[in-house]
């Protein structure tokens, strides 16, 4: 596998964004390896982005990454190129595997179905590159005919919790906050204008660049998530048509799960 250098992708993002972007890109494989894979689901285009935007929701959500070894600067998070589950897991598959029992729904009311599911591994490291714990989540896909969301699963939250969420609902006492915003994706080499710059600084857009494309695209992200039993759970849709009150319902429903 080919590391890529991500930071110069993001120049204007934070650190702690940089850090998690490359952790989680480098860590796919790339065209080469690819090829040599057998029965592996290939890559379509746009599921770079894909992964760019879920990791700047994740740095969004996650904030400053803070372990009982010291602060995180860095998180590496690292999966196989094939999902862990093909069918829902059942409750003591994930035990086993995830050594947690979370909330799991198959089949959620508005008709979003379980589509395959994969283990991730997280691990941080200082700014002096020290181990500094781990953890480890689920990343659960489903899909409503062609649209899809991801559901994250970890065990724990890693760090404070973003500003830029807000309370949306409450329910059975357990706080759902909900964010959003319009993301801009640019190819790798594209030059902001003074018109971008406005639009970055007024909040309009979130920008991040790529390789995968060489065409402007405008992405609508949102993400909704909450904490129970000390499980992190947390809805991604991009270009979703789920609306807020969708991802609510959907999060009702995992809540009352048995």
């Amino acid at each position: 596998m080919s590391n890529y250098d991500w930071n110069r992708v993001f120049p204007d993002t934070p650190e702690s964004f940089k850090n998690k972007v490359s952790a989680t890109l480098n860590s796919l494989p790339d065209k080469k390896e690819i090829d040599k894979m057998e029965n592996v689901k290939m890559f379509k285009k746009g599921s770079i982005r894909k992964k760019i935007i879920g990791a700047l929701v994740a740095t969004m959500v996650i904030g400053t990454t803070v372990f009982a070894a010291g602060k995180v600067t860095s998180i590496t998070s690292s999966s196989s190129s094939k999902p862990t589950y093909t069918t829902i897991p059942t409750v003591e598959q994930v035990k086993k595997d995830f050594k947690s029992n979370p909330k799991l729904v198959n089949k959620f009311d508005n008709g979003y179905t379980f589509v395959d599911g994969s283990i991730v591994n997280n691990k941080g490291t200082d700014d002096k590159g020290n181990f500094a714990g781990k953890t480890k989540s689920l990343d659960f896909t489903y899909s409503k005919g062609n649209d899809k969301l991801n559901l994250y699963i970890e065990n724990g939250r890693l760090g404070e919790r973003s500003k830029k969420e807000t309370v949306v609902a409450n329910y059975n006492g357990i706080d759902l906050y909900y964010c959003s915003y319009a993301d801009k994706f640019e190819p790798e080499n594209y030059k902001m204008t003074e018109q971008d710059k406005k639009d970055k600084l007024s909040g309009k857009y979130v920008f991040s660049f790529g390789s995968d494309s060489d065409k402007e695209k405008i992405s609508q992200v949102q993400s909704l998530n909450w904490m129970q039993d000390g499980i992190y759970y947390s809805f991604l849709g991009i270009d979703s048509n789920a609306s807020k009150d969708e991802l609510v319902k959907m999060a009702q429903q995992v809540i009352s799960t048995k």
